[in-house]
């Protein structure tokens, strides 16, 4: 199958099937200037067939921001609230009188009925401008961000002295968790659903195998489970079988805190949905993986696209290859912020405490590496190859070609001239599917995390 025209063949499928633009951080809904649920039609086409994740977990991708800014506020305002109860934390209130009251309660009351004026004039400015999602994502992530960076310096100037993590040191948590979803979101949601479906109308796939290959991804992205009447995707349910006994025991094994548990329950429900996020996207990574490994991808060297039309592929392996540089960054930072702090006294051995202490803070970071190790192989490396591979068979094909010519015109098959220029161009043709200063850039900045751990 080929392109309909030079334009479609030059036009990336690497956009949002919602019709949507702007940067990822525009991709996450906000409720109530957007919809809740995505568009059940976009601009210019209809849901793809082959869905990411479905149910509550994609629910809680597009409306991200809401859900993070909400879990965050519930966590840090019970644990400042027990900080300052239990005296760990000194704010100097004022006191309450009746004066106090008395200008209080109005003030409250004005003020509110000021915030809402303001909300229904600017939701009515910004009601068909995705100017409200920056604001949203900016107005969250910059508190996040200054918590975190209270908690590095609280690491940095305590180092080695055994005190307690700083009280924001979860605030990079959810920043993780911020940037991470709205990639995901936006990459791996909207971008590569619609990757994957318009990808069967180009011309680098073999339309039968392709078309197999996209039924399987209809069939098992975005799978659920059904347990008697009960039905929910198959991430949720992995996640709840593999964390939630973990998550239960600290609060089964200690008394129970009332309202101090409440932060500890916001915790673990984020921390619940990012396992089933991780699931599907391991889910989508082994299909990619399987999709290179399978003869369907058909190598074009003079692609309008200039990357042997494997341009959108290399987008989004570049897309995991940033969720993972997010995540490598994250886990340095718990590294610093709460594993050089709760450091064994004693050093490491090999008591319960220090393999404990090595699996929580160092196996983190093992992982990145090999994770990011077998993405480079499995998606840059991999594409490589196979554009080489396809190279070198079209130039064979030549080859073979021109030798057949040159008998039939009883010539010497040796000559340059009329041989060596076709030979030549596709030498020069493209064998990765992103630029060469685009790649080193990317293993320079894979080696960061690790980097300034062990540095």
């Amino acid at each position: 199958m080929t392109d309909s025209t030079g334009d479609s063949a030059q036009r990336s499928h690497w956009e949002r099937w919602t019709g949507e633009t702007g940067p990822f951080y525009r991709a996450c809904a906000v409720f109530p200037f957007d919809s809740i649920v995505e568009p059940m039609e976009a601009s210019d086409s209809t849901r793809p067939a082959v869905q990411f994740t479905t149910g509550v977990t994609r629910l809680l991708l597009r409306n991200l921001p809401i859900f993070v800014l909400g879990t965050a506020i519930i966590y840090f305002a019970i644990n400042i609230a027990r900080s300052v109860f239990t005296g760990d934390l000194q704010l100097a209130l004022p006191a309450v009188t009746f004066r106090t009251l008395g200008l209080g309660i109005p003030g409250i009351l004005i003020g509110g009925l000021w915030l809402y004026l303001v909300y229904r004039i600017v939701g009515a400015t910004l009601q068909s401008s995705p100017l409200h999602r920056s604001i949203i994502f900016f107005g969250t992530a910059i508190p996040l961000l200054i918590g975190t960076a209270h908690a590095t310096f609280i690491a940095w100037t305590n180092a080695g002295s055994g005190s307690e993590p700083a009280i924001t040191v979860q605030a990079g948590y959810f920043l993780f968790v911020l940037i991470t979803g709205h990639l995901v979101y936006d990459g791996l949601t909207l971008k590569t659903e619609n990757l994957f479906a318009k990808l069967g109308t180009t011309s680098i796939v073999t339309k039968s195998e392709y078309d197999d290959f996209y039924q399987s991804l209809t069939e098992t992205l975005g799978d659920t489970l059904s347990i008697g009447k009960l039905t929910m995707p198959r991430s949720v349910a992995f996640a709840l079988t593999l964390a939630l006994i973990p998550i239960l025991l600290p609060v089964i094994v200690t008394p129970w805190a009332s309202w101090g548990e409440l932060a500890y329950v916001a915790y673990s429900i984020v921390t619940l949905f990012v396992i089933a996020v991780l699931y599907d996207v391991f889910v989508l990574l082994y299909k990619f993986t399987e999709l290179l490994r399978r003869d369907i991808l058909t190598y074009q060297p003079f692609h309008p696209d200039d990357h042997g039309g494997f341009r959108d592929l290399g987008r989004f392996a570049t897309r995991v290859n940033t969720i993972l540089l997010v995540a490598g960054g994250y886990v340095a930072y718990r590294f610093y912020a709460e594993g050089i702090l709760n450091l064994p006294s004693d050093g490491l051995s090999l008591s319960l405490l220090g393999v404990t202490w090595v699996v929580l803070y160092l196996g983190p970071i093992v992982a990145y590496v090999f994770l990011v190790l077998f993405w480079l192989y499995h998606s840059f490396w991999r594409l490589h190859q196979k554009m080489e591979k396809g190279r070198q068979q079209r130039i064979e094909e030549i080859q073979r070609q021109a030798k057949t010519d040159t008998q039939r015109q009883n010539r010497d098959f040796t000559d340059l001239e009329a041989d060596a220029p076709p030979w030549q161009s596709l030498r020069e043709a493209p064998t990765w599917p992103i630029k060469r200063r685009g790649l080193f850039g990317i293993l320079v900045v894979d080696a960061i995390p690790v980097l300034i751990t062990f540095v």
